[in-house]
């Protein structure tokens, strides 16, 4: 029989795997961080940490297999792969059944890609974290080269290829670190890694961000995992391309200007307070009134120049100031319009 987690059990089974293993884990970590860090640069598959890998999936069954398939023909042997279903209509609970024992199967009912990481993360065991999409696929040393790179309170991306095409996604990756010195002054955090399929995320860190709002996080759930990650720990880009992008039909946002809906911006805004809060830091966060906002408020001069005066009083650099400067333009040709 295969490992089927009804999502209404996964919760529960987490907790009680926790509860006995969070006395053994801190044994455990104590002499670890007595030699400077949980995860070494050298010698790390020798340690035999487990590695988890969540798939999400919802009706990419033509797509499935590869996914599964490169999951679990890794090179780093310590490896558990979960497969979320979030209520597929299509073959794909199928697929997922016939991998038998080989994989963790979680059946649960649609409920958008926030609710699908959070029942892969509920049900996982792995020090290490990592995201894959059902419509991408991993390349077979993917979790070797970025395990030496993890640390705790880590997030790591690498690059991504994109599938048709010979592009790179990123093109470059940045320096990485914490932003909340950045929110501090601007208001409002970047996305500053790569989509889902290029995250890694250590245990420590997930276990602060995690469970995700789901109520208006159909997708784009990376965002909150980026985002409280740059604010709460540390992201670090590796310039490695470990896996593939799938472009199509369904997820073609490459290229484009993604303008999330206003109930996704209060969500993930109210989230990452919230999150700064039991950090015991201060909740930093206004999009609506940080330079995100000006392709997002109404395009008239009141609210242009209001937003340009807003962010630079704020906080006056030359960031701001150049901020300012072109939105009061663009408030002016509103203006005349």
């Amino acid at each position: 029989m295969h490992a089927v987690i009804p999502v209404s059990n996964a919760y529960n089974l987490r907790f009680a795997i926790d509860l006995q293993s969070h006395l053994v884990h801190c044994i455990q970590t104590i002499p670890r961080l007595l030699i400077g860090s949980v995860f070494r640069e050298t010698d790390v598959t020798a340690r035999s940490f487990l590695v988890t890998v969540i798939i999400n999936n919802y009706n990419y069954g033509r797509f499935l297999r590869e996914a599964i398939d490169s999951a679990l023909c890794q090179t780093y042997p310590h490896l558990e792969v979960i497969v979320v279903d979030d209520g597929s209509t299509d073959e794909s609970r199928d697929i997922i059944t016939s991998y038998g024992q080989s994989l963790i199967a979680v059946f649960k009912d649609n409920g958008g890609q926030a609710s699908a990481f959070n029942a892969g993360i509920a049900a996982s065991q792995g020090e290490v974290i990592c995201f894959l999409d059902a419509d991408d696929f991993l390349h077979p040393a993917k979790v070797e080269s970025v395990l030496p790179y993890c640390r705790p309170g880590s997030l790591i991306y690498h690059r991504l290829r994109m599938l048709p095409g010979p592009g790179i996604y990123p093109e470059a990756v940045g320096s990485g670190g914490n932003f909340y010195t950045y929110a501090l002054k601007y208001r409002f955090i970047p996305f500053v890694a790569a989509p889902t399929s290029a995250l890694a995320i250590s245990r420590d860190l997930a276990q602060r961000l995690f469970p995700l709002p789901t109520r208006n996080v159909r997708s784009s759930a990376d965002d909150f995992v980026v985002k409280g990650s740059a604010l709460l720990g540390n992201v670090f880009g590796i310039p490695d391309v470990l896996a593939t992008y799938r472009i199509h039909g369904a997820n073609a946002w490459y290229g484009t200007r993604e303008v999330k809906s206003a109930a996704f911006v209060r969500e993930l805004e109210d989230y990452l307070n919230a999150k700064l809060v039991c950090a015991g830091k201060e909740p930093v966060i206004d999009f609506h009134r940080s330079m995100f906002a000006r392709d997002v408020v109404p395009q008239s001069f009141p609210e242009l120049a209001t937003l340009a005066l807003s962010v630079f009083r704020h906080h006056q650099d030359a960031v701001t100031l150049r901020f300012m400067l072109r939105t009061l333009i663009r408030a002016s040709r509103c203006m005349l319009a």
